[in-house]
């Protein structure tokens, strides 16, 4: 038997509820959920009592413990900035000079050309050569360490 959302229906899981049946034991009897009856019972407060809360034989309270005492965090050191390194672009080639009147700014460049900047002050300007990489074949070229440079 299904419970049907009628006056009967709910007037009868209403009488089992006052009877202090419990939920799980009204929806076995409707063929329902136990969440259908609490549902039904939210729904039509006035046929349902609120029940008080029952203490279930052989449970002992909880224990309530004192709250962990907690430690500062640490305090934070500052840091000192650090001196950045000056970077050293490599000195301008003819081909740099080359490519200065056709150079772009960098949110102007797109995928396949080239990101060499070109000067060394603000704004800066890359080479933007067509290349399939970052760099167009000179520039990379350039990017690369020689074979007898850095060894002492």
């Amino acid at each position: 038997m299904t419970i049907q959302h009628r006056t009967v229906d709910i007037e009868a899981a209403a009488k089992l509820w006052r009877d202090d049946l419990p939920a799980s034991q009204i929806a076995k009897r409707f063929g329902v959920s136990r969440n259908v009856i609490v549902g039904l019972a939210y729904r039509n407060r006035k046929l349902f009592p609120q029940r008080e809360e029952r203490k279930t034989p052989g449970r002992r309270p909880i224990a309530r413990r004192e709250p962990r005492k907690r430690e500062p965090a640490p305090r934070i050191r500052k840091m000192e900035p650090v001196a950045e390194p000056a970077v050293e672009l490599a000195p301008p080639t003819e081909y740099d000079a080359e490519r200065l009147p056709s150079a772009k700014l960098l949110h102007e460049l797109s995928a396949g050309q080239c990101c060499w900047p070109l000067n060394n002050g603000g704004p800066y300007l890359f080479c933007s050569a067509e290349t399939t990489g970052r760099y167009c074949r000179n520039h990379h070229s350039r990017s690369l360490p020689r074979k007898n440079e850095g060894k002492a």
